[in-house]
């Protein structure tokens, strides 16, 4: 995997809580600049942990049966991939309510459980980390800090504006894990 990939990798799996975050957002409206800042640091920071938890537990798991997956490994890469994109594209279009609508999601602990709800995705792709080409330490880095940015900056732009659609963001997260999964799995057959 080179470095365009792990940007890429980085932002397909912050999007979905890019627009986690936005929604959240929404639902908990802040006054004043002050409290703003203070909520946006505080989801990127509760967001930040699950970003960094799920994939490592995704990747301890994929040690655990590296000796199996190394056997498909394309294959792995393609379904995971593929399959976490797709799931996120169909959660795109689900009208269903959150369950989370009309509840106080404010304190630190409700927005780090929301983050590893958020994550749940991101740690079935740490599965495949063991056969990427890159040590999994600077796979986390990359995506906590593209994480931790996209999420502040969603949670103070959701103040600003709620035009947004919120299905744009987890879409493009879906279509860039699928060309990823593509990608990588064109790179491992070889």
């Amino acid at each position: 995997m080179d470095v365009a990939s792990l940007i890429l990798l980085s932002i397909g799996l912050s999007l979905d809580d890019l627009a986690l975050a936005f929604a959240l957002s929404l639902a908990s409206p802040t006054s004043t600049r002050r409290d703003r800042v203070v909520h946006a640091t505080k989801m990127a920071s509760a967001f930040s942990i699950s970003t960094a938890l799920l994939p490592l537990l995704g990747w301890l798991l994929g040690l655990a049966i590296l000796d199996w997956i190394a056997t498909f490994g394309a294959w792995v890469v393609l379904v995971v991939f593929c399959g976490v994109g797709a799931w996120i594209i169909k959660e795109a279009f689900d009208d269903e309510a959150p369950a989370w609508k009309g509840k106080d999601i404010s304190s630190f602990r409700v927005l780090l459980v929301m983050g590893v709800l958020g994550s749940i995705d991101e740690g079935a792709i740490g599965v495949g980390y063991p056969l990427l080409a890159i040590p999994v330490g600077w796979i986390i880095l990359a995506v906590i800090l593209v994480n931790t940015l996209l999420v502040y900056l969603a949670a103070l732009a959701s103040t600003l504006t709620s035009k947004l659609s919120q299905r744009v963001p987890p879409i493009l997260a879906g279509i860039i894990l699928i060309v990823l999964g593509v990608l990588n799995w064109l790179e491992l057959l070889r």
